[in-house]
């Protein structure tokens, strides 16, 4: 059960390396800390609304830290969406609705003006075809469930594959093939590492590869807090293209810490941890500087009816 004014609830599917981690972390900082598997979570609408795990009440917890994973951001968001607007929470519910898939990721981002890869999508094969005179070649072609896509040189190679992925009914995604990628690490309100994959794949995007710390400048820097604060997360892992231009590829909020941390040197789970008690601090004395700034503002008034009479 929560206890002390700081208690910290986490979230996920599984107590991963990295979450084992962040919770040993958290209790270096908070008074108490508490993981929660997220499919043992019961939501109650009868006479009193409840979120509760076993005999825990959730609602009393005054952080909670979201380790979601992509394939359930939805049922993500909205759960966490049903706690009180005063819960601490790093990673906010809309950043899950927004991050679930990459094509509609990137189109937030674009209208924000966060510059991003190019990326198409369509249900159909003969649309997908048609697209295919827009495209700059070479390119990568997948489904939205695959993280393994296919890269094709030329016209002939591209229909022959968007043929096969026809019959699997899914949406179908032409994107630019992305070589040269870094991996930005964001605990707000900085960036706390930075990694480029070691890869023999072609497409770098998700393919499995040796991680190798990485410098970027300013500009790399701010564009991923950027692209972070943009879906309102504070914590994130902002992949950015760097072929040509900076341009964001993809974000995820469910980032392992282990291999990165390891790439880089540093504690990473400490980092964000320490991160998260900040900002969660900041955050509850926000409604502190509020009744302050509302109580000048009712002196104020006070002051000026009293000219006036």
């Amino acid at each position: 059960m929560p206890s002390g004014n700081n208690s910290l609830c986490m979230i996920g599917m599984e107590k991963s390396q990295t979450n084992i981690s962040l919770l040993n972390e958290a209790k270096n900082v908070f008074d108490s800390v508490f993981f929660v598997p997220i499919d043992a979570i019961g939501v109650g609408l009868t006479r009193e609304f409840s979120i509760k795990y076993r005999v825990t009440d959730l609602l009393k917890f005054n952080a909670v830290l979201p380790r979601i994973p992509r394939r359930i951001s939805s049922y993500g968001y909205q759960l966490l969406s049903l706690f009180p607007a005063g819960t601490y929470m790093p990673i906010k519910p809309i950043a899950f609705l927004l991050a679930e898939e990459r094509f509609f990721l990137l189109t937030v981002l674009r209208k924000r003006e966060i510059p991003t890869t190019n990326l198409h999508m369509t249900k159909s094969p003969k649309a997908a075809i048609k697209l295919l005179d827009e495209t700059r070649f070479p390119v990568v072609i997948r489904t939205p469930s695959r993280k393994t896509g296919v890269l094709v040189e030329n016209i002939s190679e591209a229909k022959s594959i968007i043929d096969a992925l026809g019959s699997l009914k899914e949406s179908i995604l032409i994107e630019d093939l992305v070589r040269n990628m870094v991996s930005v690490y964001v605990a707000e309100p900085e960036v706390i590492a930075s990694i480029k994959k070691k890869s023999k794949e072609k497409d770098v995007v998700f393919a499995e590869g040796e991680p190798r710390k990485q410098k970027i400048n300013i500009d790399i820097q701010q564009l991923a807090l950027d692209a972070a604060r943009a879906i309102d997360s504070q914590i994130a892992r902002v992949d950015i293209s760097m072929e040509k231009e900076p341009r964001v590829v993809n974000i995820e909020l469910n980032p392992s810490l282990i291999n990165a941390g390891r790439a880089v040197g540093k504690n990473l789970p400490r980092i964000v941890m320490e991160s998260l008690k900040e900002n969660y601090t900041r955050h509850q004395q926000r409604p502190v500087l509020m009744k302050f700034f509302e109580d000048a503002k009712s002196v104020v008034k006070d002051v000026l009816n009293t000219r006036r009479i």
